[in-house]
């Protein structure tokens, strides 16, 4: 009897698993005829089934299924699973390791090349969804899933194909993620490979600027210093190999004026205006540039040519106005120290009119940027003086005070 019972058992046994891997079998079919609810249904019952479980066809063809959920056009169909690819990977992660006599290889081949081409559609919906969102989290799952390429490519059942274009989106990908030293790895492996690497080489410096900014106010000074160095190299070398590269161009000339040494960025400005002689920001830097140098003749030049190029250009048109207004104060010191009445009271009637000439400068600044308060206050100050020469300054006074007041 007991034999029996034990007969019986066993061929139970045997018939849950023909009906296990018959779940396999039938899931295939739905698959094979696009239905890929039944597929699906069926193919997740079977493999949690100890008899499926180390069975490498099992796991075949769940890859095979969630990755079609995956590619699928069918919105209902998409809806089956979250995050499909990631099955469909470990599932043939599992196939790879029960399967020792290789019988999938050429059937894992085959998904594999698929398998590309859906990380790096899936890669570039999550950096495009960053963009809008400017959620990190995003940009992290783009750069998952652009190292999931390298991966396959890398793998013995990858094409051992060097992706520069995916190489460079995951470093722009991780650079926005934060993951700067992950985005530099990228970016200098895309260096490497000679892609995009004018733009590149200003994206690292800029990195290694922000580090090295970083490190200074935690300080760091050390560190601060090694960084900064890496970056100003980075700089010069892509402008030494890419010199007519606009990008880095302007980085350089950002570096240098906003550094300790703004003279360096003249070259930089002559090479970009060489370039593109009729963009008028250039100009403008280079007006800046002469301030900084405490040349104010050169500065007026290089504003006066800004607006001609653009006469809506505020930052031109003010400082322009500034340094009119600058003079005029020199004048006016000289005057305080005149001591004959006389002599005195006719050279502050000059300095006023020369105050008054200036003040065309700011109203135009006021109208490209009406709330700019810096301008605000120096038509304010410049109507407080001339309000006893002309009563239209008193008025513009008080309108002025008012606009003042609201911001």
């Amino acid at each position: 009897m007991k034999k029996l019972s034990f007969i019986i058992a066993l061929l139970l046994c045997v018939n849950i698993s023909f009906a296990q891997k018959g779940k396999v079998t039938s899931a295939v079919s739905f698959f094979t005829q696009g239905k890929l609810d039944k597929a699906k249904e069926l193919i997740d019952e079977a493999i949690g089934h100890e008899n499926c479980v180390n069975w490498a066809k099992a796991y075949m063809v769940r890859g095979q299924i969630y990755q079609a959920i995956f590619e699928t056009q069918d919105e209902n169909y998409k809806k089956l699973s979250k995050d499909p690819l990631s099955v469909a990977w470990d599932s043939y992660q599992k196939v790879i390791q029960l399967d020792d006599k290789n019988k999938f290889e050429k059937d894992l081949k085959t998904q594999y090349a698929n398998l590309v081409i859906d990380f790096t559609n899936q890669g570039v919906v999550c950096y495009n969804q960053g963009m809008k969102t400017d959620d990190t989290k995003d940009f992290k799952d783009a750069v998952n899933n652009f190292k999931r390429v390298l991966e396959i490519n890398e793998s013995p059942l990858g094409t051992q194909k060097v992706d520069t274009t995916v190489i460079y989106n995951a470093g722009v990908a991780a650079h926005k993620a934060g993951d700067l030293d992950e985005a530099i790895k990228f970016y200098k492996k895309s260096l490497e490979l000679n892609y995009e690497a004018g733009k590149i080489y200003a994206m690292v410096a800029n990195i290694l600027l922000g580090q090295s900014r970083a490190a200074n106010e935690a300080g760091d000074s050390v560190t601060g210093k090694a960084k900064q160095e890496e970056a100003v190299n980075f700089l010069h070398e892509g402008h030494k190999l890419y010199p007519d590269d606009n990008y880095m161009l302007v980085e350089l000339i950002n570096y240098y004026l906003m550094g300790d040494t703004p003279a360096k960025a003249e070259e930089f400005l002559d090479a970009a205006i060489k370039q593109e002689p009729n963009k008028a920001e250039y100009y403008r830097a280079k007006g800046s540039l002469f301030e900084k140098l405490n040349q104010p003749e050169k500065a007026e030049a290089m504003y006066i040519k800004t607006l001609e190029l653009n006469p809506n250009d505020f930052f031109a048109q003010y400082n322009l106005g500034n340094i009119h207004l600058n003079r005029v104060i020199e004048d006016h010191k000289v005057v305080q120290d005149i001591v004959d009445a006389k002599e005195y009271n006719a050279a502050l009637d000059k300095v006023m009119e020369k105050y008054e000439a200036v003040i065309p400068y700011f109203e135009k600044a006021l109208e490209l940027n009406p709330n700019d308060k810096n301008t605000l206050t120096t038509l304010k100050e410049l109507y407080f003086r001339l309000r006893t020469k002309n009563k239209v300054y008193q008025e513009k006074y008080d309108k002025t005070m008012e606009a003042l007041n609201s911001l």
